[in-house]
């Protein structure tokens, strides 16, 4: 993908004094717990609509999801239309594209459409993916994503090994997000695609060397373009081997959590919980550059992430789980 004429901070004035006027309606960790406390989930929407939200018809779910939704696409259609480069949302997109093949892909080879598994929130929507399929048309896809198909089409077929189709599309996506943020000339959103791959590393290396698998099942699984060399993932992990290869990196502290968990003195959702918060902590230096591409993407990674935290409090309330459970599995919050 061939980069684009550079753009001057200066061109984002505008955009960053509308999103930094924004940030103060983001919900707070504090808002949060409060939601977890409430009596009844009712209560909990209660308090979600008084900090802005609309109003959720009935509490389910599915209610919540639609919600969830509309938010996502409010959001990522408000910086397309502040933002100078069109494209910068797009970065955050692709997943919900790759998403969305993984669903298809997988209904392809099953019979079944998988439609309740879909997100209509990526580039293209779920009816022209579906027909891209069917025709074998992928030229308005990108090279990473059309190889990706066709590997993870022959790879099931010979295989019948969905999680193999997972690791390829993953691959690709990563490839793919790297790429276009690397061609949107942003260091910064270039700096947090990367920390998301070492993420990815570190909570895959950990996770695999809990379930014995070796070296060969790493090298397949691991994703390149991060910082830290796969290889030096590729031996023997040990909790002394995590902390050695990130311990110099914005991931030292979830490195210390993988090690933990590797003892067994810690679980694997900790280590996603401290990975997620080093990648928000990474993003929270957004808040403090005046203008230019930064607090727009800092704005829309705290959405998504703000979406989760809703998502987990309401899912939490619906199933009657206590406050504390709850607000455990709470990540930290941007504002």
């Amino acid at each position: 993908m061939a980069k684009v004429k550079e753009i001057k901070d200066t061109e984002y004035l505008y955009a960053s004094a509308r999103i930094k006027s924004m940030e103060k309606n983001l919900l707070t960790r504090e808002k949060l717990e409060r939601m977890s406390e409430a009596r009844t989930p009712e209560d909990a929407l209660k308090l979600l609509g008084e900090s802005g939200w609309p109003e959720v018809p009935s509490p389910t779910m599915a209610a919540v999801e639609e919600v969830l939704s509309s938010r996502r696409s409010e959001a990522f259609a408000l910086i397309r239309s502040l933002a100078p480069d069109k494209r910068l949302p797009d970065v955050f997109l692709i997943k919900y594209d790759y998403h969305n093949l993984k669903a298809l892909l997988k209904g392809e080879a099953t019979g079944d459409d998988a439609g309740d598994l879909q997100i209509e929130s990526g580039r293209f929507p779920i009816r022209q993916l579906r027909l891209m399929l069917q025709e074998d048309s992928f030229s308005a896809m990108s090279k990473q994503m059309a190889e990706s198909i066709a590997e993870a089409r022959d790879v099931l077929a010979r295989t019948q090994d969905p999680q193999l189709l997972d690791l390829i599309l993953d691959k690709a996506m990563y490839a793919d997000m790297l790429e276009m943020a690397e061609s949107l000339n942003s260091k910064f959103l270039t700096g947090y695609v990367i920390q998301m791959i070492d993420s990815v590393n570190l909570r895959v290396a950990v996770r695999l060397r809990r379930m014995g698998k070796g070296a060969e099942v790493l090298r397949y699984a691991l994703v390149p373009g991060g910082s830290v060399a796969i290889s030096r993932l590729l031996g023997d992990v040990t909790p002394d081997v995590v902390e050695a290869v990130f311990g110099t990196s914005p991931l030292a502290a979830a490195a210390q959590t993988g090690a933990q968990a590797l003892r067994g003195e810690a679980s694997l959702s900790d280590v996603d919980m401290a990975c997620d918060d080093a990648l928000l902590k990474y993003l929270k230096k957004a808040k403090y550059v005046a203008f230019g591409a930064e607090p727009l993407i800092g704005y829309l990674a705290a959405v998504e992430a703000e979406l989760t935290s809703v998502r987990t409090v309401i899912t939490g309330r619906l199933a009657g789980l206590a406050a504390e459970m709850i607000t455990e599995r709470l990540r930290d919050s941007y504002v």
